[in-house]
């Protein structure tokens, strides 16, 4: 009988971490991307800022944030805690760490032209709700 029971447990674990996860994702995160100035007088310079937007009650904890971005190159440097090429056309967010409901980060970059930048994917930790 103790197998069983420990199979019990092991498959419904899975089934409440899919449960928990389904509650936010890419669809929180806003990317607004826009021309801020000149480098030089000759190489755009774009602001790019990240909104975590979740609405849920206990908000969103959201992790592993990764971003299309192409073959990221820049003549302005970005601190590589908030913003780095991983692969082409993946970058990585804060590092791979956690943004809370509500936070925003942004980093400015300058190439000769916007590269497009989405959310591809991320990851929804559970929050403990305050005691």
């Amino acid at each position: 009988m103790k197998s069983d029971s420990s199979r019990l447990f092991a498959t419904a674990i899975p089934a409440v971490m899919l449960l928990v996860q389904a509650d936010c994702g890419i669809w929180d995160m806003e990317v607004n991307q826009t021309l801020n100035g000149w480098l030089r007088g000759n190489i755009p310079v774009y602001q790019v800022v990240v909104l975590n937007l979740c609405n849920i009650t206990d908000g969103c904890l959201l992790g592993n944030i990764h971003m299309t971005c192409g073959d990221f190159s820049t003549s302005l440097p970005v601190d590589p805690l908030k913003f780095r090429l991983i692969n082409f056309n993946d970058c990585l967010l804060v590092d791979g760490g956690n943004t809370y409901s509500g936070n925003v980060i942004s980093f400015k970059y300058a190439h000769q032209g916007p590269y497009p930048m989405t959310i591809s994917s991320v990851t929804c930790l559970p929050q403990i709700p305050p005691t």
